[in-house]
């Protein structure tokens, strides 16, 4: 279900956002990460932030600039978790306001997944 649910996310996300992810995926390179979650969050927000979207750095606020309200950012996280076959912290996604914060959680995250994998 989760599958269908991802593939139904990346269709409907804007163009690149799926490859971004795979180019991630294999090479861990954090610009195509980048790349991955500005379209995920641009299938997200409501269509008045795609402007202020198109100019966000990387200290880009999700809540104050982009609009993002905590039911948006349940369904970001959802779709992160299942495109990159990891799980979130409740707690420390509160504390995840942009997209640096974001993206250098989920490196820390993928990392620490690929340690513990590798010892077992």
């Amino acid at each position: 279900m989760a599958d269908d649910r991802l593939e139904e996310e990346l269709r409907r996300s804007p163009p690149g956002t799926k490859e971004a992810l795979n180019a991630f995926k294999e090479s861990g390179a954090p610009k195509q990460l980048e790349l991955f979650l500005r379209g995920i969050v641009a299938r997200n927000i409501d269509e008045s932030y795609e402007e202020e979207l198109e100019k966000a750095d990387e200290n880009t606020h999700f809540v104050d600039d982009l609009g993002i309200d905590s039911l948006t950012m349940v369904e970001i996280v959802m779709t992160l978790e299942d495109a990159l076959e990891i799980e979130l912290v409740d707690d420390a996604i509160k504390d995840l306001k942009t997209f640096k914060e974001l993206q250098k959680y989920i490196i820390e995250k993928r990392q620490v997944v690929s340690t513990n994998q590798r010892s077992e």
